[in-house]
């Protein structure tokens, strides 16, 4: 037959000598068994199917899809705690000033920081605690109350609150 050292044909299978890779050679006793053809190799074929590819490249963007987004939360979470920080130091330094000016003029009042941190904004609201409110007698005027609020962008952008008491300075007796 041509194109090979075929074998008998028994029946519906066709018996064939393997020809190996090394130029050629037939072995005695390496024999086969195929439905069409002679010369054919047992050797497997390198290489991936497209399905093997297919699945590869399905995992292959589950991860990356994976990544992106906790790449994606990790940068928020720097950019909230960023402003957390920076906001506190804002609020400490406000408080600060507030808490060195003279009692009597304390109020409320708002405004921005300097050209350091640009967007960033402070409002002051102050109340004067009553005594019914501190259950000390003889205390009336002597504290106020002073929530301040830093924020970064106007009303849509994140806020820090805090709550701070001062008291006036209390004049030694003559």
């Amino acid at each position: 037959m041509p194109g090979g050292n075929c074998g008998m044909n028994r029946g519906s299978r066709v018996y064939y000598d393997v020809v190996h890779e090394d130029h050629g050679r037939i072995y005695p006793g390496d024999r086969g068994i195929a439905s069409m053809g002679c010369r054919q190799s047992f050797h497997p074929q390198k290489g991936f199917t497209l399905l093997e590819v297919m699945i590869a490249v399905a995992i292959i963007a589950i991860a990356f899809v994976t990544l992106l987004g906790s790449q994606s939360q990790s940068v928020s979470i720097a950019a909230h705690t960023r402003f957390a920080v920076t906001a506190a130091l804002l609020a400490q330094q406000k408080l600060t000033e507030i808490e060195s000016t003279d009692f009597a003029d304390v109020s409320s009042e708002s405004g921005d920081f300097d050209e350091n941190y640009p967007g960033y904004r402070w409002e002051s609201e102050v109340s004067e605690l009553s005594e019914d409110e501190i259950g000390i007698p003889g205390s009336g005027g002597m504290l106020k109350t002073v929530d301040l609020v830093v924020t970064l962008g106007g009303d849509e952008g994140p806020s820090y609150e805090v709550r701070s008491v001062i008291m006036q300075k209390i004049e030694p007796r003559k």
